[in-house]
């Protein structure tokens, strides 16, 4: 049976829905609590651009900054624009997110007039671990002949089938590496080598990985965009605007208190 990988199902994530969205989804398998680092450094970053067009035409788009240290499974984000008035507002409360996946910790840094908090989630390897086998058999990765440059980039197109949902969905992979993703790649080959999350994985691309998946991680290839289009004529979007191999960046989490 097929499985998807967890780090690479958490990155398939990452690119085609959003930060929040994985947040909302991670946090109903996690524990309240959790404890982030003093400090956080990032020395690469990646963005993207998300439009969405519901049934009726109407466009709403979101502008994404991902960050990524040399060393560590951290990845930060922070929304950079947005069209959308609501959550224009929100980015002035909402300060920084964490994922560190090797840790299984989820960190939300929010400002609200000068009051600090940071809300943490420390998630369950065994609610992970049975999220992940919930995907079985329910997705196929297909190539395609198609291609497209994004940003100078030149990809290939994947097809991507789910049983759950029935859109058009193509995803778009570069031929070569891109830095700051396939450095992410080898850390998570690293946290993830000897036994997390069930033990019985020599290193997480063996562990449930979906084989063409596994192998685009593994050769350090980026996911750069993403086409999806449902039959009710709704149209999701992603695509690369900017990657920045060396962008350091320091967040300073411990002037935020707990919410717990």
């Amino acid at each position: 049976m097929k499985k998807i990988g967890f780090v690479v199902l958490i990155m398939c994530l990452l690119v085609s829905t959003g930060f929040a969205q994985i947040g909302e989804a991670l946090g109903k398998l996690g524990l309240g609590g959790a404890k982030p680092e003093s400090s956080y450094s990032f020395s690469s970053s990646i963005s993207y651009k998300v439009n969405s067009v519901d049934k009726k035409g109407k466009s709403q788009w979101i502008n994404t900054k991902y960050y990524f240290a040399d060393k560590g499974t951290a990845i930060g984000m922070k929304i950079i624009d947005a069209n959308d008035p609501d959550v224009k507002k929100g980015m002035n409360s909402m300060d920084f997110m964490i994922l560190d996946i090797g840790n299984a910790k989820m960190f939300n840094f929010m400002n609200n007039d000068g009051n600090k908090m940071v809300m943490g989630i420390g998630m369950r390897p065994d609610k992970l671990t049975e999220m992940v086998e919930k995907e079985n058999d329910k997705i196929s990765v297909t190539k395609t002949s198609e291609t497209k440059n994004i940003l100078g980039y030149e990809c290939e197109g994947y097809s991507i089938k789910s049983d759950k949902d029935k859109s058009d969905v193509i995803m778009w992979v570069s031929k070569k590496k891109v830095e700051p993703l396939a450095n992410l790649g080898e850390q998570m080959g690293k946290a993830f080598a000897g036994g997390s999350f069930g033990g019985k994985q020599t290193n997480y691309y063996a562990y449930n990985a979906h084989p063409e998946l596994a192998k685009i991680a593994k050769e350090g290839r980026g996911i750069l965009g993403y086409t999806s289009k449902t039959p009710k004529g709704e149209v999701v979007e992603m695509e690369l605007t900017d990657v920045k191999p060396n962008d350091s960046y320091s967040f300073k989490a411990s002037d935020y208190k707990s919410m717990f």
